[in-house]
């Protein structure tokens, strides 16, 4: 009998879509905050935040995947996930679910939907209450470069041995 594998999602709305992140990725939700604009950062980026002493950049995920902009309302929420490069903020319209997911319900998103710049970024689409929801992979979605802010990184200094 072989055992039947399970993820947890988070689960999270940008507009009309349903979208789902690995529940060890999501740090926190927040209550959406304005964030303070970055110059010359690409459009995307509202700017950052400071969460509990962290700089972290936020992006409108709406505008990333959809080009709409994002009109903050009473159920809007920023989630907080670890990208593979450090913490990012995303702005959703609602975050208020958790999901159980099998992996063998997890179907590939249909390649003729997406162009290929964009395929890479979608694990795949499942069913959830009958509803569908896009895994999404977030460092691919969201590569670094997309919502990093311009100018030197902390890693372009001169290192010295001491």
């Amino acid at each position: 009998m072989t055992a039947t594998l399970s993820s947890q999602y988070v689960i999270f709305r940008v507009g009309a879509e349903e979208f789902g992140l690995p529940i060890a990725q999501v740090s926190s939700i927040i209550r959406y905050e304005p964030a303070t604009p970055v110059p010359r950062s690409p459009d995307m980026v509202e700017g950052v935040i400071n969460l509990r002493g962290r700089v972290v950049p936020v992006v409108a995920l709406g505008r990333k995947l959809f080009g709409t902009d994002p009109s903050a309302t009473a159920s809007t929420r920023i989630v907080i996930a670890e990208a593979a490069t450090g913490p990012v903020g995303l702005v959703v319209d609602a975050a208020n679910e958790v999901a159980t997911i099998l992996d063998e319900d997890v179907r590939p998103a249909p390649e003729t939907a997406l162009v290929p710049e964009t395929a890479e970024a979608f694990r795949g689409v499942v069913q959830v209450e009958g509803r569908l929801v896009i895994l999404l992979e977030l460092d691919k979605a969201l590569p670094r470069a997309d919502y990093a802010a311009t100018g030197p990184s902390e890693a372009e200094g001169d290192e010295t041995d001491v």
